[in-house]
């Protein structure tokens, strides 16, 4: 169809509607001479070669007079869509499943470093111009979005016909007839280069900093250095937006610090911190080891809602004040992590272990008849049997596992596993070790533990729960043992 129009807007306005009329009149007399052949056996008959001559002149010239205003109103409108695509850098394309025919736009043809309908396009030579690298993805979720019926957006490189590389934007929506099936599929192409270019510049200007460096609108992280992705333990950001949405994610809520419980309802924490003085802008997080950091912010409008937020390490000077990870995090006596470490953190821990595809294991023990042994020998070699106790248990698991004192002589081991027989094996690995140590004073203590994985969608206090259920069977069926629940 735009090949038609463009070929009727070549001829002019003028010599369409004379050349068009001309063809009316002559087809008009032709089938009046067959007419008069049919009736008379004559082809000639006066009256009706005038008629056929005067009726179709005057009604061709009116039809074909209105056609070439709509003609040319078509023109101008194709003419103005093009001029916009052109000016934009948008083309337009059209899939026709039914006839496997590919209509571009001429801007299509110019984005891929091609003249104006240089050949005639198909989805198969669409598919050479993508670089190779893409193809695959591309095809795969072009395949997909027609299964899930949904629209699709997505950005990829193509090689130009000179061997150029550009980045494009694509768009696709598909129509589908009554049974659900792929009638055609419209989209758009959108020259993105120069902006995937300038992004590209600016990260290679974020890897540079040292400090941890990320855009956010203050709601989703947009883009962080390599520095935030050493920090975190995470291979890309998107690896990182799998569990998490935003930095802020990471605060450790202590109010020694800036974190999400100070935002006021209806407020971002990037508008609060902007505002706040500079010695409130400090915030807590922990690194890939868990180990807690101090850092100071500064932030500054990038474009439209965006900040761009550096985070200094300032840890060596304030933790060493605040003492923050011996005083706040762990248990004063016997070094272990305490339970408010735990509570606040527990859920970077899980999404951690859940990102290398693990469980979340819990065992939970306690000494037993530990009253014996402060109402025997004094709560000091109580104090005494729990600080060596740590010691075993540290001794008998991995650096990366985590001993927490959960209260009294009641302590949690949280740990990644492979599946609950495995945890069941690491529990009675210690429950042996903590057997056979010689304790100063007591000679030798034993330990029951309860052993449980955290299940998806539950709250972590019902895994704490099980874990507690399955210590009290192992008590009840003679201590020293170890059970699952």
């Amino acid at each position: 169809m735009d090949k038609f129009i463009t070929f009727l807007s070549k001829l002019g306005f003028w010599r369409y509607v004379m050349l068009f009329t001309v063809f009316a009149v002559l087809i008009s007399e032709f089938l009046i001479l067959l007419q008069n052949f049919w009736s008379t056996g004559n082809f000639l008959d006066k009256d009706h070669m005038i008629v056929g001559f005067i009726t179709p002149t005057f009604t061709g010239f009116i039809v074909f007079l209105l056609s070439a205003y709509l003609i040319r109103y078509l023109t101008e409108i194709q003419k103005q869509l093009q001029d916009v695509q052109e000016v934009a850098n948008i083309g337009f394309w059209e899939l026709d499943v039914k006839k496997n025919s590919l209509y571009w736009s001429d801007e299509v043809y110019k984005i891929f470093g091609l003249q104006a309908q240089e050949f005639t396009a198909t989805y198969e030579a669409f598919l050479e111009y993508v670089h190779p690298g893409d193809r695959e993805n591309l095809n795969q979720e072009y395949v997909i979005s027609i299964e899930e019926k949904r629209d699709y957006k997505i950005t990829h490189r193509v090689v130009q016909k000179s061997g150029s590389i550009r980045y494009v934007e694509e768009k696709c929506k598909h129509y589908y007839d009554n049974n659900g099936q792929i009638v055609k599929s419209v989209g758009t192409v959108y020259d993105v280069t120069e902006r995937v270019l300038s992004s590209e510049k600016m990260q290679r200007l974020f890897d540079l900093q040292t400090n941890i460096i990320i855009q956010t609108n203050g709601r989703n992280l947009k883009k962080a250095n390599q520095a935030f992705l050493d920090f975190f333990g995470f291979s890309s950001v998107e690896d990182f937006l799998k569990i998490y949405t935003c930095i802020c994610d990471r605060f450790i809520t202590n109010d020694k610090f800036f974190h999400l419980g100070k935002v006021p309802e209806g407020k971002i924490w990037t508008e609060v911190l902007e505002k706040a003085p500079e010695k409130e802008r400090i915030v807590s997080m922990l690194d890939k080891e868990l180990a807690a950091h101090a850092f100071s912010i500064s932030i500054n409008h990038f474009e439209d809602d965006d900040f761009i937020v550096s985070f200094s390490d300032i840890s060596e000077t304030i933790l060493e004040h605040l003492s923050l990870q011996k005083k706040v995090f762990h248990d004063s006596m016997t070094n272990a992590y305490n339970r408010y470490f735990f509570e606040n953190n527990i859920k970077i821990i899980r999404e951690s272990i859940y990102k290398n595809d693990k469980f979340l294991g819990l065992i939970m023990f306690d000494v037993d008849k530990f009253k014996d042994v402060n109402d025997t020998f004094g709560h000091n070699v109580g104090d005494d049997v729990l600080k060596t106790l740590v010691k075993v248990v540290k001794k008998s698991i991995r650096e990366k596992d985590i001993l927490i004192r959960w209260g009294g002589e009641e302590f949690i081991v949280v740990l990644e596993i492979e599946s609950l027989e495995r945890l069941q094996q690491v529990a009675e690995h210690i429950r042996t070790k903590v057997e056979k140590h010689h304790f100063d004073t007591v000679d030798h203590i034993t330990c029951s533990f309860g052993v449980t994985l955290y299940k998806q969608k539950e709250t972590i206090d019902q895994t704490i729960e099980r874990a507690d259920q399955a210590l009290y069977m192992a008590k009840n069926d003679g201590r020293n043992l170890v059970r699952q629940r």
